[in-house]
Formats: C-alpha cells, sequence, structure tokens
C-alpha cells in the first residue's frame, strides 16, 4: 500500500450513482448522488462516473497524485479482471463494456471494477462486520438476493467472476420462474420483491384480514417490506404469518451456504436486514432443521454494519483489498 492517503468509490445502480472520496480508515469525506440516467446508453453513464469522480476531489481539495484509486461496483454479470460489463438487464445497452479501461482513459491510477454484492463483501471484511473473520459470506437481501463469499480470507471469484451467485441456487425445483431464467431460485422466493408480491397476493385473495391496507390508506400499490414488518410489529395475524413465511425461505437458502462453505460467520445486508430481530428465531430453527450440526455449531448469523453505505465504501475497499 502506497502513501497515498484517499480512494475514490462508486457503486453503479440501475436508478442511483452513488460516488464516495473516503480516507483509508473508511471515513466519508465527501459524497455525490446523482440519477444514473441508464436509458441514455452507456457512453452518458460513463461520462456521469466521470463528472461525479472530478466532483468529489474537487469538494473535497484531492489531486489526482494523492488519489490511491479508484474502486467500482456494479451489477453482473461481468469479468472483474478485465474490468469489463458483461451485461446487466438494469444498464440497457451494456453488453461487453470495458468500463475499467474507459474511465482510466481520464483518471491514471489503479482501478478495481467487481460485482456489487462481491464489493459490499470487501466493504464487510475491511470496515464491518467481517473485519478480522477469514471465512464468512456476505448476502444482501433486498430487491434480489446477491451474494459474496471471504475463504481463507480471500474473495472468492470463482472462474469467470461470478461466483457465489447465492441468490440463483434452487430451493423449490418446483418453484417460481426467476429472471435468471431458473425456477425455484432463492431470489424468486425470498428477495424483498418476492416478499412484497406474496403479501400482496394474499391481500388480494380477500381471504385474510389484516391492517396492512389501512396502514396504507387503501392503497395496496404503497404495500412494502417496511408496511409489512410494521405491521407485524403491531401483532397482525396475516403480517406476522407472511414474516414468519420469510423466515423460513431465508433460513432455508442460509442453510445451504452453511453446509457449502462452513463459514465462521453469515453478513445479512439490503433492505430486510433491517428487520432481522422479527426474523431471527425463525431463521435459526430452520437452519437447526437442514444444516450439518458440525457447521451449524460454528457460525454466527449478524447484521450487515454498512448499511446505505455498503456499496460505495465495498466499491472503494476493492483498491484496499489489493
Amino acid at each position: 500500500m502506497s502513501d497515498k492517503e484517499y480512494i475514490v468509490g462508486v457503486d453503479l445502480g440501475g436508478t442511483k450513482l452513488s460516488t464516495v472520496l473516503i480516507n483509508k480508515v473508511g471515513e466519508v469525506l465527501v459524497r455525490e448522488n446523482v440519477p444514473t440516467e441508464a436509458y441514455k446508453g452507456p457512453d452518458a453513464v460513463i461520462q456521469k462516473i466521470k463528472d461525479t469522480i472530478h466532483t468529489v476531489m474537487d469538494k473535497a481539495g484531492v489531486s489526482l497524485g494523492e488519489l490511491e484509486g479508484i474502486g467500482i461496483g456494479s451489477p453482473g454479470p461481468l469479468d472483474a479482471e478485465k474490468g469489463v460489463i458483461r451485461f446487466t438487464p438494469n444498464l440497457p445497452g451494456w453488453v461487453d463494456v470495458p468500463l475499467k479501461d474507459r474511465i482510466q482513459e481520464e483518471f491514471p491510477v489503479p482501478i478495481k471494477v467487481d460485482n456489487d454484492a462481491n464489493a459490499a463483501a470487501v466493504g464487510e471484511g475491511i470496515f464491518g462486520a467481517g473485519k478480522g473473520i477469514k471465512n464468512f459470506v456476505y448476502i444482501t437481501v433486498s430487491t434480489g438476493i446477491g451474494g459474496g463469499a471471504f475463504i481463507d480470507g480471500k474473495l472468492f471469484h470463482g472462474e469467470n467472476s461470478n461466483g457465489a451467485e447465492l441468490g440463483h441456487t434452487t430451493i423449490d425445483m418446483n418453484g417460481p420462474l426467476c429472471g435468471c431464467g431458473n425456477y425455484g431460485c432463492w431470489e424468486a422466493l425470498a428477495s424483498g420483491t418476492a416478499f412484497t408480491r406474496r403479501v400482496v397476493e394474499g391481500l388480494k385473495s380477500g381471504r385474510r384480514e389484516s391492517i396492512i391496507l389501512d396502514m396504507v390508506g387503501g392503497d395496496i400499490e404503497k404495500v412494502d417490506a417496511k408496511v409489512v414488518f410494521d405491521a407485524a410489529r403491531k401483532g397482525d395475524e396475516y403480517a406476522l404469518e407472511m414474516v414468519n413465511r420469510e423466515a423460513e425461505l431465508l433460513g432455508v437458502g442460509i442453510s445451504n451456504i452453511i453446509n457449502s462453505f462452513n463459514p465462521r460467520r453469515i453478513i445479512i445486508g439490503g433492505g430486510m436486514s433491517n428487520d432481522l430481530d422479527m426474523m431471527y428465531a425463525g431463521i435459526m430453527k430452520e437452519i437447526g432443521k437442514r444444516a450439518l450440526k458440525a457447521n451449524a455449531e460454528v457460525v454466527e448469523i449478524v447484521r450487515a454494519k454498512l448499511g446505505k453505505d455498503a456499496g460505495v465504501l465495498g466499491a472503494a475497499a476493492l483498491i484496499l483489498s489489493q
């Protein structure tokens, strides 16, 4: 590691582009959040990435010579070694885009590009709940389910940078169609999107009474995971039933992770982790039924520490992980 003091982290999302400038202990010094405007295509988005990098450096008064590097977390699939985005449905037109090279044209510093879930895992390993842990798995449960695995202190990439796609492990071979084309993926059944869809389908059937609709003024389109968990905390039976079902489904997938990776710690991030306390007992019950006893005895299930900054801090941490 050089004596340069600053790192830029970029979290490239389908709707939002977040860029930060941090120091080496993970303190965010400057932050810039702008709409991605992905519909404008790769060239426009890449220019926007460059603009936000300039903005955070200018606001902090940091020159290129003081910059250790730039880390970028992006949806996949991608080639992390070459920094090429192979394809991502949330970014129209992004097919074999050499993002690393395009950014390096303007910023001749070390640049690392990786899957956004991998980046978040690196962030938790350096700054968060994985610090000091050699074997851990990070999962993010929100719109989808993503993950990253550290094995013997190193991030696992797999043969072509797409390892640990945990959301696309099958937990029900006859389950619903997933966006990836498979049926019964963990993501298709246990993501925040799937959870909300399941709740709404039950409400639309009219078979159950619930305060959920009252909480959104009768507008079923406003039902989201937060509303459901709030209803469950108020003792709503239907909401509690749905929360318990979500805990079961998460427990199934987590049991598979425990059996496959034998980690010391599983770190849960993403929006659904905000209510991990309500699901913890149900998750642990399912682990007790399904995970190998020897593996289950050594694992801890904890909430991620970086919260909403997991993406950008993780991206920046890609540079520190070198």
